[in-house]
């Protein structure tokens, strides 16, 4: 076995361990906090260094907002305007992306996802100027959207699902206890054949995949161009 894919068998493990502990607290607003802590916490610790990991509202220079974001993965190098609550307002030109966070899964939740995943593709930025340095296959400028959910449906119904969601669709769906769907668009994997998502039934491997792709994703150098007049005039 691969460190890697042995690496994140173990934390799979873990973050699953951790997840049973937070039924204790009962209180499902509460609980959800806690699991959201986990994840949050998980990847701030496995993300490359150009990359904060917050919560809150997208926003563009047109003034448009996304709806409420779980997980926000943002450029260090650009501001963002932080309140005490911890649910920032982050600027479109910042975000590189969201992560939605759910103990399990159902076809209404999934068709919310949906919704809070066109609120952020409905932002554009100020302008398509700047600097961009390695892996140049993801869409500059373009927010990539995951939905992590510790004990969902089986795959093959999240995916059916999924299909259904139109420009709503995220681009990955993760589950600790299923595997993960990745979408087969050719930017984030080589596109095979013509399904919608490509499917890894292991969660080990699909953690593994999510990490890459993430470090893929974030771990580029990107300076953007941000016509900061338009923010304001």
């Amino acid at each position: 076995m691969k460190p890697l894919v042995e690496y994140c068998r173990g934390a799979v493990s873990a973050l699953t361990f951790q997840y049973e502990m937070t039924k204790v607290l009962g209180h499902s607003t509460t609980a959800g906090s806690a699991r959201e802590r986990l994840i949050r916490d998980f990847l701030a610790a496995h993300l490359p260094e150009m990359t904060t990991v917050v919560s809150g509202i997208i926003v563009d220079s047109t003034g448009s907002r996304s709806k409420q974001q779980d997980l926000v993965l943002m450029l260090k190098s650009m501001p963002r305007l932080p309140f005490s609550s911890g649910d920032d307002l982050i600027f479109q030109e910042g975000a590189v992306a969201t992560i939605e966070i759910k103990t399990n899964v159902d076809s209404r939740t999934l068709e919310a996802i949906g919704h809070n995943v066109r609120s952020v593709r409905a932002l554009r930025p100020s302008s398509m100027g700047g600097l961009q340095l390695g892996e140049l296959t993801w869409p500059y400028g373009r927010i990539l959207s995951i939905v992590v959910t510790y004990d969902g449906m089986a795959l093959g119904c999240a995916s059916d699902i999924l299909k259904g969601l139109g420009d709503g669709k995220p681009d990955i769906y993760f589950d600790l206890t299923k595997g993960i769907l990745i979408k087969n668009e050719g930017f984030l994997l080589p596109i095979e054949g013509e399904q919608e998502y490509l499917k890894t039934d292991q969660p080990d491997i699909g953690l593994a995949r999510l990490l890459t792709l993430l470090a893929t994703v974030t771990g580029r150098l990107v300076m953007h161009e941000v016509s900061w007049e338009d923010y304001i005039a």
